[in-house]
């Protein structure tokens, strides 16, 4: 079997989630589901909680909500903490994965029932990409939106570049509160080198994974028609790096935050060789958002990992083309959710229906 990319994956079932715990996530105080098919639906509806359900399926593979970066909105109202639970089955084993996250930002992590004390070694175990309506805020939205696509790509490929990431996001976070305290120039350099180091494992990662994206776009569409321009405004080198930290306090004192480094990143899409936020209609921004998780899914498959689809409402104004395209490349997941108000008729006959509300 040819995936769209011209990539020979193979197909297996080789990674499934068997069953789903919740505890106080979202709309559910306490859901338990059992999951024996490659193909689920979701079925009820508007507003019963569908998409609660790939919310939490999607948070356990990553650790992040595909629809808010704060974990107080994922907690049920009145409780303190959320719990996820999910069997995981690959190759002839199982194992189980607990995440318990409280509303204040505290974390346990455990699989089978061993903590786990890192979030690169966490996410590794089970890779899901969503495919869901707030992917258009990718084209459409601000800088901080791709940003965010691509950490959320390549920390489930590279335990380094999370690992850095989250080095980087806690100097930053230290040396802007003391900026902004207008501590001593020695307590402000004190976080720097730590900057410094981060940033040097982050920018080669963005530039590496920018241009194989924009190759399997490419790919994905049959043509030469994208292109990802990555903007930065830093040296790579973490020396060099540190240097300009040095020569920036003072301004960085003045204005009370760090002005430059992998913050201030932006990726700049292209179309036909048209900048694609500033020309694109709604349609195409839409439409090469779903491409491009769809090239983010052919690069985790293409890197030998198993992964679960999540489809959440996003093929109802593509035209039959694209929509052939993407479900062509949908029968590459070693499983798949869907959200659906109705069963389609005559379609998806061996797939297992989870009507909701549940009884």
């Amino acid at each position: 079997m040819v995936d769209p990319g011209g990539f020979f994956f193979g197909h297996a079932m080789s990674l499934v989630l068997k069953n789903l715990h919740l505890l106080n996530f979202r709309s559910y105080e306490n859901c338990k589901l059992d999951f024996s098919a490659d193909s689920v639906i979701f079925c009820g509806p508007n507003g019963i909680g569908k998409s609660n359900l790939l919310e939490a399926i999607f948070f356990l593979s990553i650790l992040r909500s595909f629809r808010t970066g704060s974990v107080r909105e994922l907690v049920k109202i009145g409780a303190k903490e959320f719990h996820i639970e999910g069997e995981i089955a690959r190759k002839g084993y199982s194992e189980t994965m607990k995440v318990t996250q409280r509303a204040g930002g505290g974390r346990r992590l455990a699989v089978d029932q061993v903590p786990v004390r890192r979030s690169s070694e966490f996410i590794r175990e089970f890779r899901a990409v969503a495919f869901v309506p707030e992917d258009k805020w990718i084209t459409a939205g601000s800088s901080c939106c791709r940003r965010k696509f691509f950490d959320m790509f390549i920390s489930v490929l590279e335990p380094a570049y999370l690992s850095a990431l989250q080095r980087y996001g806690t100097a930053l976070a230290q040396r802007n509160a003391a900026l902004r305290i207008n501590a001593r120039e020695e307590s402000v350099a004190a976080f720097e080198p730590e900057l410094a180091g981060a940033a040097a494992v982050i920018a080669p990662f963005r530039r590496k994974y920018a241009e194989l994206m924009e190759k399997k776009v490419n790919e994905l569409l049959q043509a030469d028609r994208f292109r990802i321009l990555r903007q930065s405004d830093y040296p790579e080198c973490d020396s060099d790096y540190l240097e300009r930290l040095r020569q920036c306090r003072k301004k960085d004192f003045l204005r009370g935050f760090t002005t430059f480094g992998p913050q201030t990143d932006e990726f700049l899409f292209h179309l036909d060789d048209k900048l694609l936020r500033n020309f694109g209609s709604n349609g195409q921004l839409r439409l090469m958002s779903l491409y491009l998780k769809m090239a983010e899914f052919c690069l985790i498959r293409q890197n030998r990992h198993g992964v679960v689809a999540l489809v959440d409402d996003v093929t109802g104004e593509l035209d039959e083309e694209n929509r052939e395209r993407f479900l062509t490349l949908l029968q590459h997941a070693d499983q798949t959710f869907y959200t659906f108000t109705t069963v389609p008729d005559g379609k998806m006959t061996d797939a297992q229906v989870v009507h909701l509300p549940l009884k």
